[in-house]
């Protein structure tokens, strides 16, 4: 028997779509008893998103659902009737936390805000995410994922300057978000947590604020350090990313390159003189990757310390030796979507590590063992 760091932990899952359920699965990977309750009828709005095996909507197939509620047992309960409510406040006597991503008015509208909660457990900690906050004038504003990180500041700096702004992979602001809030409810003790999808976005902001608080100056989108080659280059088989900022990285990739006569050629042996015959210098350089393949060129390049990384696509990533090495991928049996493989635990611990105890679970299927076994209510 594996030991969890957060064995004991009992955690009551309400949340919908992405940033709850995710903060609620960092808990259940390491070893928290987690409970997700979901909506009577249709459940977690996740069991309505893709992906789905061949594009027919299931769910209990929804790849999404399945991958954020590994490792939970789940019911469901109807909690705009009484007895839902008095169901679920039995339920938080016996929890430690509670995760919930409602719009702010909701659960106390319902008699289940955190001040209703706290008289039944006065140890609960009740952890509130939505897009702004539980208080301020976009309080009870609605906002999509896109939205928050469009007004997080985070989309003004992606993309080209001649061109629309762009967002990062879809999600990844919930996610993000989910993660601030699994450490910082990990954090409380007997304290309602509120996380604002914004401010945990905002708070992973770069120099660009400071830069503006310091000089007035607002840095342009698409604004890279100074060296040649920043970004992302083409070569054979797709895009490989470098960071070449410093003179000795230069003289490292002229290396690589086998061109250790570019660092010392006066067009090119300083940065400024590499600004100034930028077109010259990257006709070569395109020129040489062009000739390999990302896999070769992350290879060439990290034997001589050059900062450079091969853009992955998900069947690569399956595939990386990596993360085959670090056994990040792993595999669970569901009894309707069948054998399927999930990313793993996005950090590791030598004693209490992460393991799969369980797959998502089934719409409702711990309702008895849940309600009957634990609550004692009939089967009926």
């Amino acid at each position: 028997m594996i030991n969890g760091a957060l064995d004991n932990i009992k955690v009551l899952d309400l949340g919908q779509d992405i940033s709850a359920p995710y903060c609620a699965k960092l808990l259940a990977d390491y070893g928290a008893e987690v409970i997700k309750v979901e909506p009577h009828g249709q459940g977690d709005s996740a069991r309505r998103m893709g992906p789905f095996p061949g594009d027919i909507p299931n769910p209990e197939k929804s790849g999404l659902f399945l991958h954020l509620n590994m490792n939970k047992k789940g019911v469901t309960l109807n909690l705009h009737t009484r007895e839902g409510v008095k169901i679920l406040k039995e339920l938080v006597k016996g929890a430690d936390i509670l995760v919930e991503n409602y719009a702010p008015a909701h659960l106390p509208s319902l008699g289940l805000g955190y001040e209703d909660l706290e008289q039944v457990n006065p140890r609960l900690v009740m952890t509130s995410i939505t897009p702004f906050g539980q208080t301020g004038l976009y309080r009870d504003y609605k906002a999509t994922e896109m939205g928050v990180f469009a007004m997080s500041g985070r989309m003004y700096t992606h993309g080209l300057p001649e061109r629309e702004p762009l967002r990062y992979a879809p999600d990844i602001s919930w996610f993000q978000t989910g993660t601030t809030a699994a450490i910082s409810t990990l954090a409380a003790l007997g304290q309602q947590v509120v996380v604002s999808a914004m401010e945990a976005v905002v708070g992973s902001m770069d120099y660009r604020v400071l830069l503006y608080e310091y000089t007035g100056v607002k840095s342009r989108r698409g604004d890279f350090p100074s060296g040649f080659p920043q970004g992302a280059y083409p070569c054979q088989d797709g895009y490989v990313t470098f960071g070449v900022g410093q003179q000795r990285f230069f003289q490292r990739l002229c290396q690589a390159m086998g061109r250790t006569d570019l660092s010392e050629d006066p067009r090119f042996a300083t940065s400024d003189a590499r600004t100034e015959n930028l077109d010259e210098l990257e006709a070569i350089f395109l020129g040489w990757m062009m000739e390999h393949t990302k896999r070769e060129i992350f290879e060439i390049c990290q034997k001589v310390r050059v900062p450079c990384s091969p853009l992955l696509g998900p069947d690569e990533l399956l595939d990386d030796p990596q993360l085959k090495a670090r056994e990040f991928f792993v595999e669970a049996d569901h009894p309707q979507a069948g054998r399927l493989t999930y990313p793993g635990a996005p950090f590791r611990m030598t004693q209490t590590p992460f393991w799969v105890r369980s797959p998502a679970p089934l719409l409702g299927q711990h309702n008895t063992e849940i309600y009957s076994g634990g609550l004692g209510y009939s089967k009926d």
